[in-house]
Protein backbone atom coordinates (compact mmCIF):
# COMPACT_ATOMS: atom_id res chain seq x y z
CA UNK A 1 0.00 0.00 0.00
CA UNK A 2 1.37 3.39 -0.96
CA UNK A 3 0.72 6.49 1.09
CA UNK A 4 1.40 10.21 0.89
CA UNK A 5 0.58 10.81 4.57
CA UNK A 6 4.00 12.38 5.16
CA UNK A 7 3.92 14.57 2.08
CA UNK A 8 4.56 18.24 2.72
CA UNK A 9 1.95 19.20 0.12
CA UNK A 10 -1.20 18.44 2.12
CA UNK A 11 -4.61 18.17 0.55
CA UNK A 12 -8.01 18.21 2.20
CA UNK A 13 -8.99 14.78 3.50
CA UNK A 14 -12.15 13.46 1.87
CA UNK A 15 -15.11 13.40 4.25
CA UNK A 16 -17.16 10.27 4.87
CA UNK A 17 -20.66 10.29 3.39
CA UNK A 18 -22.13 8.10 6.14
CA UNK A 19 -20.69 6.68 9.38
CA UNK A 20 -18.46 3.72 8.72
CA UNK A 21 -14.86 3.02 7.72
CA UNK A 22 -13.72 2.54 4.16
CA UNK A 23 -11.45 -0.34 3.28
CA UNK A 24 -8.58 2.10 2.84
CA UNK A 25 -9.13 3.58 6.29
CA UNK A 26 -9.25 0.14 7.91
CA UNK A 27 -6.05 -0.85 6.17
CA UNK A 28 -4.32 2.33 7.37
CA UNK A 29 -5.35 1.75 11.00
CA UNK A 30 -4.24 -1.89 10.85
CA UNK A 31 -0.80 -1.07 9.47
CA UNK A 32 2.23 -1.73 11.67
CA UNK A 33 2.42 1.13 14.13
CA UNK A 34 5.31 2.83 12.30
CA UNK A 35 3.05 3.40 9.29
CA UNK A 36 -0.43 3.37 10.84
CA UNK A 37 -3.00 6.14 10.86
CA UNK A 38 -5.51 6.70 13.64
CA UNK A 39 -9.28 6.98 13.48
CA UNK A 40 -10.67 9.63 11.09
CA UNK A 41 -11.71 13.01 12.44
CA UNK A 42 -15.43 12.35 11.97
CA UNK A 43 -15.25 9.63 14.60
CA UNK A 44 -14.85 12.47 17.10
CA UNK A 45 -16.83 15.34 15.57
CA UNK A 46 -20.02 13.79 14.19
CA UNK A 47 -23.21 13.36 16.22
CA UNK A 48 -24.43 10.77 13.72
CA UNK A 49 -21.21 8.85 14.08
CA UNK A 50 -21.66 8.87 17.88
CA UNK A 51 -25.13 7.32 17.48
CA UNK A 52 -23.75 4.54 15.30
CA UNK A 53 -20.88 4.08 17.74
CA UNK A 54 -23.35 3.61 20.59
CA UNK A 55 -25.07 0.84 18.62
CA UNK A 56 -21.83 -0.92 17.68
CA UNK A 57 -18.72 -0.21 19.75
CA UNK A 58 -20.51 0.44 23.04
CA UNK A 59 -23.36 -2.03 22.55
CA UNK A 60 -21.20 -5.01 21.67
CA UNK A 61 -18.88 -4.85 24.68
CA UNK A 62 -19.33 -4.33 28.42
CA UNK A 63 -19.83 -0.58 28.79
CA UNK A 64 -19.81 0.91 32.27
CA UNK A 65 -22.79 3.17 32.96
CA UNK A 66 -22.31 4.14 36.60
CA UNK A 67 -21.60 3.21 40.20
CA UNK A 68 -23.96 1.42 42.55
CA UNK A 69 -21.86 1.01 45.72
CA UNK A 70 -23.24 4.28 47.07
CA UNK A 71 -26.88 3.53 46.30
CA UNK A 72 -29.16 2.69 49.22
CA UNK A 73 -31.38 -0.37 49.07
CA UNK A 74 -34.39 0.43 46.92
CA UNK A 75 -32.64 3.37 45.26
CA UNK A 76 -32.65 4.28 41.57
CA UNK A 77 -30.16 6.27 39.51
CA UNK A 78 -31.00 7.50 35.99
CA UNK A 79 -28.09 7.45 33.57
CA UNK A 80 -27.73 8.51 29.97
CA UNK A 81 -25.55 6.81 27.36
CA UNK A 82 -25.22 9.12 24.36
CA UNK A 83 -28.92 9.93 24.56
CA UNK A 84 -30.09 6.44 25.52
CA UNK A 85 -32.08 6.71 28.80
CA UNK A 86 -31.24 3.96 31.29
CA UNK A 87 -31.83 3.47 35.00
CA UNK A 88 -29.80 1.57 37.60
CA UNK A 89 -32.01 0.00 40.26
CA UNK A 90 -30.70 -1.49 43.52
CA UNK A 91 -33.37 -3.72 44.99
CA UNK A 92 -34.00 -4.64 48.60
CA UNK A 93 -31.40 -7.42 48.51
CA UNK A 94 -28.67 -5.13 47.17
CA UNK A 95 -28.77 -6.56 43.66
CA UNK A 96 -28.21 -3.94 40.96
CA UNK A 97 -30.19 -4.17 37.72
CA UNK A 98 -30.33 -1.93 34.68
CA UNK A 99 -33.48 -1.20 32.69
CA UNK A 100 -34.35 1.01 29.77
CA UNK A 101 -35.70 4.10 31.51
CA UNK A 102 -38.99 4.21 29.63
CA UNK A 103 -42.56 3.33 30.58
CA UNK A 104 -44.12 0.50 28.60
CA UNK A 105 -47.37 2.50 28.29
CA UNK A 106 -46.66 5.71 26.38
CA UNK A 107 -42.89 5.89 26.50
CA UNK A 108 -42.56 8.48 29.27
CA UNK A 109 -39.17 8.54 30.98
CA UNK A 110 -39.74 6.80 34.31
CA UNK A 111 -36.98 8.15 36.55
CA UNK A 112 -35.72 11.70 36.22
CA UNK A 113 -33.64 11.99 39.39
CA UNK A 114 -31.89 9.75 41.86
CA UNK A 115 -33.81 8.68 44.93
CA UNK A 116 -35.15 5.86 47.06
CA UNK A 117 -38.36 4.22 45.85
CA UNK A 118 -41.12 2.78 48.03
CA UNK A 119 -40.76 -0.70 46.58
CA UNK A 120 -42.08 0.39 43.18
CA UNK A 121 -41.14 2.70 40.32
CA UNK A 122 -44.05 4.91 39.35
CA UNK A 123 -44.45 6.58 35.99
CA UNK A 124 -45.36 10.25 36.58
CA UNK A 125 -47.56 10.37 33.47
CA UNK A 126 -50.36 7.82 34.12
CA UNK A 127 -49.06 6.27 37.35
CA UNK A 128 -48.28 2.83 36.02
CA UNK A 129 -45.99 1.18 38.56
CA UNK A 130 -43.25 -1.42 38.30
CA UNK A 131 -41.61 -3.58 40.94
CA UNK A 132 -37.88 -3.14 41.44
CA UNK A 133 -37.35 -6.32 39.44
CA UNK A 134 -39.05 -4.63 36.47
CA UNK A 135 -42.40 -6.43 36.58
CA UNK A 136 -45.47 -4.32 35.78
CA UNK A 137 -47.21 -3.98 39.14
CA UNK A 138 -50.30 -1.84 38.60
CA UNK A 139 -52.16 -0.04 35.80
CA UNK A 140 -54.59 2.50 37.34
CA UNK A 141 -57.85 3.00 35.41
CA UNK A 142 -56.57 1.03 32.40
CA UNK A 143 -60.08 -0.32 31.77
CA UNK A 144 -61.86 2.96 32.50
CA UNK A 145 -62.35 5.03 35.64
CA UNK A 146 -62.03 2.74 38.65
CA UNK A 147 -61.17 -0.27 36.49
CA UNK A 148 -57.54 -1.08 37.18
CA UNK A 149 -57.41 -4.19 35.06
CA UNK A 150 -58.39 -4.81 31.48
CA UNK A 151 -59.53 -7.93 29.68
CA UNK A 152 -56.93 -9.43 27.35
CA UNK A 153 -54.19 -7.18 28.74
CA UNK A 154 -51.41 -9.25 30.29
CA UNK A 155 -49.21 -7.35 32.72
CA UNK A 156 -46.56 -10.02 32.29
CA UNK A 157 -46.06 -8.96 28.67
CA UNK A 158 -45.26 -5.38 29.66
CA UNK A 159 -42.44 -5.58 32.16
CA UNK A 160 -39.62 -3.09 31.87
CA UNK A 161 -37.02 -3.88 29.24
CA UNK A 162 -34.12 -5.33 31.21
CA UNK A 163 -30.53 -4.95 30.03
CA UNK A 164 -27.88 -7.59 30.53
CA UNK A 165 -25.67 -6.23 33.28
CA UNK A 166 -22.89 -7.10 35.71
CA UNK A 167 -21.41 -5.43 38.78
CA UNK A 168 -17.69 -5.33 39.55
CA UNK A 169 -16.14 -3.32 42.40
CA UNK A 170 -19.26 -1.20 42.63
CA UNK A 171 -19.30 -0.41 38.90
CA UNK A 172 -22.29 -1.37 36.77
CA UNK A 173 -21.57 -2.67 33.27
CA UNK A 174 -24.08 -3.33 30.50
CA UNK A 175 -23.91 -5.40 27.35
CA UNK A 176 -26.60 -3.72 25.28
CA UNK A 177 -26.77 -6.17 22.39
CA UNK A 178 -26.68 -9.19 24.71
CA UNK A 179 -24.10 -10.97 22.57
CA UNK A 180 -20.90 -10.28 24.48
CA UNK A 181 -19.00 -12.91 26.47
CA UNK A 182 -19.79 -13.38 30.13
CA UNK A 183 -18.45 -10.46 32.13
CA UNK A 184 -16.29 -12.87 34.11
CA UNK A 185 -14.61 -13.83 30.84
CA UNK A 186 -14.25 -10.18 29.84
CA UNK A 187 -12.43 -9.29 33.06
CA UNK A 188 -10.55 -12.57 33.64
CA UNK A 189 -7.25 -11.67 31.95
CA UNK A 190 -6.93 -8.39 33.83
CA UNK A 191 -7.80 -10.02 37.16
CA UNK A 192 -5.21 -12.69 36.49
CA UNK A 193 -2.60 -10.08 35.63
CA UNK A 194 -3.23 -8.12 38.82
CA UNK A 195 -3.38 -11.20 41.05
CA UNK A 196 0.44 -11.13 40.91
CA UNK A 197 0.22 -7.85 42.87
CA UNK A 198 -2.84 -8.35 45.09
CA UNK A 199 -3.11 -12.11 45.40
CA UNK A 200 -6.09 -14.07 44.07
CA UNK A 201 -9.24 -12.13 44.88
CA UNK A 202 -7.19 -9.23 46.21
CA UNK A 203 -9.32 -6.53 44.62
CA UNK A 204 -12.29 -7.87 46.56
CA UNK A 205 -10.53 -6.50 49.66
CA UNK A 206 -10.78 -2.88 48.53
CA UNK A 207 -13.52 -0.59 49.74
CA UNK A 208 -14.70 2.61 48.10
CA UNK A 209 -14.05 5.79 50.04
CA UNK A 210 -16.90 8.19 50.73
CA UNK A 211 -17.46 11.61 49.25
CA UNK A 212 -13.86 12.58 49.96
CA UNK A 213 -12.78 9.79 47.62
CA UNK A 214 -14.87 10.74 44.61
CA UNK A 215 -14.64 13.36 41.90
CA UNK A 216 -16.64 14.42 38.85
CA UNK A 217 -15.16 16.25 35.87
CA UNK A 218 -16.68 17.30 32.57
CA UNK A 219 -14.97 18.50 29.41
CA UNK A 220 -15.74 19.36 25.80
CA UNK A 221 -14.20 16.45 23.94
CA UNK A 222 -15.07 13.03 22.61
CA UNK A 223 -14.86 10.20 25.13
CA UNK A 224 -12.32 8.26 23.05
CA UNK A 225 -9.74 11.01 23.48
CA UNK A 226 -9.82 10.48 27.26
CA UNK A 227 -9.10 6.77 26.73
CA UNK A 228 -6.29 7.47 24.25
CA UNK A 229 -4.68 10.00 26.55
CA UNK A 230 -4.78 7.60 29.50
CA UNK A 231 -3.15 4.80 27.55
CA UNK A 232 0.19 6.58 27.16
CA UNK A 233 2.84 8.26 29.28
CA UNK A 234 4.32 10.20 26.35
CA UNK A 235 2.71 13.46 27.49
CA UNK A 236 3.93 13.36 31.11
CA UNK A 237 6.88 15.82 30.88
CA UNK A 238 4.75 18.59 29.37
CA UNK A 239 1.27 18.01 30.80
CA UNK A 240 2.12 16.52 34.22
CA UNK A 241 5.50 18.03 35.24
CA UNK A 242 4.92 17.36 38.94
CA UNK A 243 4.00 13.71 38.40
CA UNK A 244 6.87 13.34 35.95
CA UNK A 245 9.31 14.61 38.58
CA UNK A 246 8.96 11.41 40.63
CA UNK A 247 7.37 8.99 38.14
CA UNK A 248 9.38 9.88 35.08
CA UNK A 249 8.47 9.03 31.51
CA UNK A 250 11.50 6.70 31.47
CA UNK A 251 10.04 4.73 34.39
CA UNK A 252 6.99 3.70 32.36
CA UNK A 253 6.20 0.65 30.25
CA UNK A 254 3.43 -0.33 27.83
CA UNK A 255 0.58 -2.72 28.63
CA UNK A 256 -1.39 -4.36 25.82
CA UNK A 257 -4.11 -6.86 26.63
CA UNK A 258 -6.24 -8.90 24.29
CA UNK A 259 -9.79 -7.66 23.89
CA UNK A 260 -10.04 -6.29 27.41
CA UNK A 261 -7.84 -3.23 27.20
CA UNK A 262 -4.45 -1.56 27.25
CA UNK A 263 -2.46 1.04 29.14
CA UNK A 264 0.83 1.73 30.87
CA UNK A 265 2.64 1.06 34.08
CA UNK A 266 5.39 2.69 36.11
CA UNK A 267 8.17 1.26 38.23
CA UNK A 268 8.31 4.38 40.40
CA UNK A 269 5.17 5.83 41.96
CA UNK A 270 5.90 7.40 45.35
CA UNK A 271 3.07 9.89 45.86
CA UNK A 272 2.05 8.56 49.29
CA UNK A 273 5.60 8.80 50.59
CA UNK A 274 6.02 12.33 49.22
CA UNK A 275 2.68 13.47 50.64
CA UNK A 276 3.33 11.91 54.06
CA UNK A 277 0.38 9.53 53.73
CA UNK A 278 0.39 6.19 55.54
CA UNK A 279 -2.15 3.75 54.16
CA UNK A 280 -2.88 0.04 54.57
CA UNK A 281 -1.34 -1.99 51.75
CA UNK A 282 -2.10 -5.21 49.90
CA UNK A 283 -0.38 -7.74 52.12
CA UNK A 284 0.57 -9.99 49.19
CA UNK A 285 2.11 -7.23 47.09
CA UNK A 286 5.69 -8.22 46.16
CA UNK A 287 8.13 -6.31 48.36
CA UNK A 288 10.49 -5.69 45.43
CA UNK A 289 7.63 -3.97 43.53
CA UNK A 290 6.32 -1.66 46.24
CA UNK A 291 6.69 1.45 44.03
CA UNK A 292 5.20 -0.16 40.93
CA UNK A 293 1.75 0.89 39.67
CA UNK A 294 -0.35 0.10 36.63
CA UNK A 295 -2.88 2.18 34.72
CA UNK A 296 -5.11 0.45 32.23
CA UNK A 297 -8.13 1.34 30.18
CA UNK A 298 -10.69 -1.43 30.50
CA UNK A 299 -12.33 -1.15 27.10
CA UNK A 300 -14.42 0.56 26.17
CA UNK A 301 -14.76 3.24 28.86
CA UNK A 302 -13.23 2.58 32.28
CA UNK A 303 -9.84 3.82 33.52
CA UNK A 304 -8.24 1.87 36.37
CA UNK A 305 -5.21 2.58 38.54
CA UNK A 306 -3.64 -0.03 40.83
CA UNK A 307 -1.12 0.87 43.56
CA UNK A 308 0.19 -0.91 46.62
CA UNK A 309 -1.95 1.24 48.94
CA UNK A 310 -4.96 2.29 46.86
CA UNK A 311 -6.95 1.66 43.74
CA UNK A 312 -9.11 3.95 41.64
CA UNK A 313 -11.59 3.71 38.83
CA UNK A 314 -12.81 6.36 36.43
CA UNK A 315 -16.00 5.84 34.45
CA UNK A 316 -15.70 7.78 31.20
CA UNK A 317 -19.29 8.66 30.32
CA UNK A 318 -19.96 9.76 26.72
CA UNK A 319 -22.48 12.60 26.99
CA UNK A 320 -22.39 13.71 23.34
CA UNK A 321 -19.96 13.42 20.46
CA UNK A 322 -18.06 16.39 21.90
CA UNK A 323 -18.84 16.17 25.63
CA UNK A 324 -17.59 13.70 28.23
CA UNK A 325 -18.03 13.25 31.95
CA UNK A 326 -15.55 11.42 34.19
CA UNK A 327 -16.56 9.90 37.52
CA UNK A 328 -13.56 9.01 39.69
CA UNK A 329 -13.75 6.78 42.74
CA UNK A 330 -10.83 5.94 45.04
CA UNK A 331 -10.74 2.64 46.93
CA UNK A 332 -8.56 1.64 49.89
CA UNK A 333 -7.45 -1.74 51.20
CA UNK A 334 -9.83 -2.91 53.93
CA UNK A 335 -12.19 -0.59 55.79
CA UNK A 336 -9.85 1.13 58.25
CA UNK A 337 -9.54 4.22 56.03
CA UNK A 338 -13.14 5.27 56.68
CA UNK A 339 -12.52 6.73 60.15
CA UNK A 340 -11.89 10.38 60.96
CA UNK A 341 -8.19 9.96 61.74
CA UNK A 342 -7.54 9.26 58.06
CA UNK A 343 -9.49 12.31 56.80
CA UNK A 344 -6.30 14.17 55.87
CA UNK A 345 -4.89 11.15 54.04
CA UNK A 346 -8.08 10.75 52.02
CA UNK A 347 -8.11 14.45 51.20
CA UNK A 348 -4.47 14.49 50.10
CA UNK A 349 -4.95 11.43 47.90
CA UNK A 350 -8.04 12.88 46.24
CA UNK A 351 -6.39 16.25 45.67
CA UNK A 352 -3.35 14.55 44.17
CA UNK A 353 -5.41 12.74 41.57
CA UNK A 354 -7.66 15.75 41.02
CA UNK A 355 -4.61 17.73 39.92
CA UNK A 356 -3.52 15.01 37.47
CA UNK A 357 -6.92 14.55 35.84
CA UNK A 358 -7.59 18.28 35.65
CA UNK A 359 -4.26 18.74 33.88
CA UNK A 360 -5.49 16.38 31.16
CA UNK A 361 -8.58 18.44 30.33
CA UNK A 362 -6.97 21.13 28.18
CA UNK A 363 -4.91 18.80 25.93
CA UNK A 364 -7.89 16.52 25.42
CA UNK A 365 -10.10 19.48 24.50
CA UNK A 366 -7.43 20.82 22.14
CA UNK A 367 -7.25 17.43 20.41
CA UNK A 368 -11.01 17.66 19.94
CA UNK A 369 -10.67 21.10 18.36
CA UNK A 370 -7.88 19.84 16.14
CA UNK A 371 -10.10 17.14 14.70
CA UNK A 372 -12.26 19.79 13.08
CA UNK A 373 -9.36 20.37 10.71
CA UNK A 374 -10.15 19.44 7.12
CA UNK A 375 -6.67 17.98 6.65
CA UNK A 376 -6.49 15.80 9.75
CA UNK A 377 -5.91 12.26 8.48
CA UNK A 378 -5.92 10.27 11.70
CA UNK A 379 -2.47 11.32 12.78
CA UNK A 380 0.52 9.10 13.48
CA UNK A 381 1.91 7.11 16.42
CA UNK A 382 5.17 6.83 18.30
CA UNK A 383 6.32 3.24 17.74
CA UNK A 384 7.74 3.24 21.27
CA UNK A 385 5.24 5.22 23.35
CA UNK A 386 1.87 4.97 21.56
CA UNK A 387 1.59 1.18 21.43
CA UNK A 388 -1.39 1.02 23.78
CA UNK A 389 -3.16 3.92 22.06
CA UNK A 390 -2.75 2.27 18.67
CA UNK A 391 -4.19 -0.94 20.16
CA UNK A 392 -7.26 1.02 21.25
CA UNK A 393 -7.73 2.49 17.77
CA UNK A 394 -7.59 -0.99 16.24
CA UNK A 395 -10.04 -2.32 18.84
CA UNK A 396 -12.54 0.45 18.12
CA UNK A 397 -12.12 0.23 14.33
CA UNK A 398 -12.82 -3.51 14.38
CA UNK A 399 -16.27 -2.73 15.80
CA UNK A 400 -17.19 0.05 13.40
CA UNK A 401 -19.45 -0.70 10.43
CA UNK A 402 -18.21 -0.40 6.87
CA UNK A 403 -18.89 2.86 5.05
CA UNK A 404 -22.00 2.81 2.90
Amino acid sequence: MTSNRNSSARVEVSRIASPGLSGEQRAAIDQPIEHAAGLPGECYTSAEWARIERETVLASSWTCVGYCHDLALGAVRPVDLLGLPLVIVRDGTGTARVFHNVCRHRGHRLVTEEGVMRKVIRCPYHSWTYSLDGALHSTPHIGGHGQHQCANFDNGEHSLWVIRSATWLGMVFVNLDGNGPDFSTHIAELEQRWSSFTGVGGLNDVEAAGEDGSLELEFHANWKLAIENYCESYHLPWVHPSLNSYSHIDDHYNIVGGGWGAGQGTYKFTFSERAGIELPVFDRWPKNKSAQAEYVALFPNVLLGLHIDHFYSVIVQPVAHNRTRELLQIYYVGNSMADDKHARDRREMLNGWRAVFEEDIRPVEEMQRGRDSTVFDGGAFSPALDIATHHFHRWVAARYPDAA
